[in-house]
């Protein structure tokens, strides 16, 4: 599949379909009369469905500048995870597909001029981590849960799996181009150095390194908690982000948003590692590469967050919602940056060697 330009999406504007408007399609295809409450997304269009019955939905109208081959992919891969969770002892909870009447897993929609595909899925319990602190032993259920994940989406191809995304992180080296907007000078030179190291330590190592279908994007708002027990996971949602990469970088992008500022940087980092570990073993390769990766993931949400308040403008919900995360993002990438690449290594390799595998 070509490579799409990952600027694209982001640059164009979502979808901005009339609530009532989406609650007729509801109501014709599939057969739900309910309120909508609007939900902040990147670069889609998504609502909240309470249902007159009690049941809750989401429903994510998909920017009109993605590929279809890419929407396909991800509702593809949700039924491939509702598939293997039905035959398989999995310890993870992760949204399913509504279906319309007419059996249809997702809906064509045309809205001023642009066509888009609307998708349903079910809405799960719990509240999302966000802001809240990260105890050890959350750090550690993450690492377990997110290697579940990955083992459940082994196997899974498909042709829209290697689409453009400005995120993926095999695509980190095209941050260069926004990098003029990040305004702080020091931090600006911090990124530069960052996509200089991945560029030297870990992109060459990709093409040997384990590959496969990854969430992609195991972020605080992304992983729900139990509410009565906030060491509790009880789903993960948001696969707009999937794609075919190198296994590490899942590992790399959920150890990016351990960041304890305060004492030890890679104490809620070491914690998830064991976790992941414990299930799914790293290789010494990989051990390597990812203190480089988590860097570059920091380095990531900084230049595109930069960048897009330039596109869009202050006032961008998006950006709004984001503003706490990129500030500790600068913040971590300047304090890992003081850390020796080989003593991280190093510490990196003790947690796995002693690690005690579940599997």
């Amino acid at each position: 599949m070509p490579q799409a330009d990952p600027f694209a999406v982001i640059e164009t504007e979502a979808p901005q379909l009339d609530a009532s408007e989406v609650l007729q399609l509801v109501r014709e295809h599939y057969g739900l009369e309910a309120r909508l409450e609007a939900l902040l997304s990147e670069r889609d269009q998504n609502f909240l469905l309470r249902c007159d019955d009690g049941r809750q939905f989401v429903v994510k109208i998909v920017n009109a500048a993605e590929d279809p081959l890419a929407t396909d992919f991800q509702s593809q891969a949700l039924l491939y995870l509702e598939a293997h969770l039905a035959n398989n002892d999995c310890p993870i909870n992760v949204p399913r597909i509504l279906r319309t009447t007419g059996g249809r897993t997702h809906l064509p929609v045309t809205s001023a001029g642009a066509q888009h595909v609307m998708r349903v899925i079910t809405y799960l319990a719990g509240i999302p981590l966000g802001n809240t602190p990260a105890s050890p032993v959350l750090c550690r259920r993450l690492g377990v849960c997110l290697a579940h994940l990955g083992r459940a989406l082994h196997g899974f191809d498909h042709p829209g799996s290697d689409h453009g995304l400005l995120w993926d992180m095999q695509q980190a080296l095209q941050l260069r181009r926004i990098l003029e907007h990040v305004s702080d000078r020091d931090l600006r030179r911090h990124i530069a150095q960052t996509l200089d190291d991945f560029e030297a330590h870990a992109l060459s190592q990709f093409k040997d390194a384990r590959s496969q279908v990854i969430h992609s994007d195991l972020n605080p708002e992304n992983v729900l908690i139990d509410p009565e027990d906030r060491s509790s996971i009880t789903g993960v949602i948001d696969f707009g982000d999937m794609l075919k990469a190198p296994l590490i970088v899942d590992v790399a992008i959920g150890a990016s948003y351990l960041r304890a500022t305060v004492g030890n940087p890679l104490a809620g980092i070491a914690e998830f590692l064991v976790g992941y570990h414990s299930v799914t073993p790293l290789e010494i390769s990989e051990i390597d590469m990812l203190f480089d990766l988590i860097k570059t993931r920091l380095a990531t949400s900084i230049s595109i967050l930069s960048w897009r308040a330039t596109l869009r403008g202050a006032d961008d919900p998006y950006l709004t919602g984001s503003v706490a995360s990129a500030s500790s993002a600068a913040e971590f990438l300047k304090i890992l940056r003081e850390l020796p690449r080989e003593n991280v290594q190093q510490t990196f390799r003790q947690i796995c060697a002693s690690t005690q595998s579940l599997t």
